[in-house]
């Protein structure tokens, strides 16, 4: 792989700087070329369970559009049991957990012009929202069926999901009719997806689980998966540009599938290069939870 960047780039590698963390293995880390350039590699073996999102990143990364805010792809190719991806180092840093107030606008501002380059989707292909969720969104039905899916059972639930079990299967059974759109969604915009620079402008990163749908998903995303703090996020979801053009019933429904989703994820045991993934996925059932908690709450006040 050392020998196909040098080729490619037309450089030594001098050094490798690795970059280790999140939720990704691999070889991960930044190149430093014997002309000074740097350039960021990531590369898995075509064997891994993950290979499938490398391989829809080197396609949807070689297609974004010039005018999108992410570092541009230098080449992606496969070779000796390897998927090898080079991209150009996006300047700036990951944000920080909780956001800073100077570091979530940036990330809205990033996502906003996303959602105006992407709609409609420039690239074909691709799954709809649907399609990619397909299979890992149906803990309500099977809790209210068999009342246990996997290691989530119907006493280990919460008491507002027990007793709004039966309105979530019923949503849960037709959110796939709902929730869709015309959009290329990242889906999966988290803090740790997003680099913010010192002149207060971000850069996503990471494309592999990229597909079409509405989009809002990727801001109702960003703000499910990263701490917030004391930020309130239906302040930020409605004073946004695809929040504030969101309808409200697709909304409730894409949750739904969410607090699925999470609930059965969060029981799984962690990864062995991630072990803290499960608590990240805790996070994100309660806050996906507390969000429809909070949404059908407001809605019952004003019936």
């Amino acid at each position: 792989m050392r020998h196909e960047v040098e080729y490619r780039l037309g450089s030594t590698v001098q050094d490798f700087d690795e970059r280790q963390g999140g939720f990704s293995f691999g070889v991960l880390g930044v190149a430093t070329l014997s002309i000074g350039e740097q350039v960021f590699i990531k590369a898995i073996r075509d064997d891994a369970a993950s290979v499938q999102d490398y391989r829809t990143e080197m396609v949807v990364a070689a297609a974004l559009p010039q005018t999108v805010p992410t570092p541009r792809l230098r080449f992606a190719c496969e070779l000796a049991g390897w998927l090898l991806l080079c991209f150009d180092v996006a300047p700036g840093a990951l944000p920080h957990e909780p956001w800073r107030l100077d570091e979530l606008p940036a990330a809205l501002e990033a996502l906003a012009v996303c959602a105006r380059e992407l709609t409609p989707s420039p690239i074909g292909g691709l799954p709809t929202l649907a399609e990619q969720m397909a299979g890992r969104c149906e803990t309500w039905r099977e809790l209210e069926r068999n009342g246990a899916w996997g290691a989530v059972t119907v006493d280990s639930m919460g008491e507002w999901e027990r007793r709004h079990l039966s309105r979530l299967a019923s949503v849960e059974a037709m959110w796939t009719e709902l929730a869709v759109g015309d959009t290329l969604l990242h889906f999966d915009l988290r803090f740790d997806n997003i680099l913010v620079s010192p002149c207060g402008t971000a850069h996503v990163i990471d494309w592999g689980r990229a597909c079409i749908g509405p989009a809002w998903v990727d801001l109702v995303c960003l703000l499910l998966q990263s701490d917030l703090g004391d930020v309130d996020p239906d302040e930020i979801f409605f004073g946004h540009p695809v929040g504030e053009a969101a309808e409200p019933e697709q909304v409730d429904a894409f949750l739904v599938a969410l607090a699925s989703y999470w609930t059965h994820t969060a029981s799984l045991p962690g990864l062995a290069h991630a072990p803290h993934l499960r608590d990240r996925r805790e996070q994100s059932r309660r806050a996906t939870i507390g969000r429809l908690q909070r949404r059908w709450a407001s809605k019952h006040l004003m019936q």
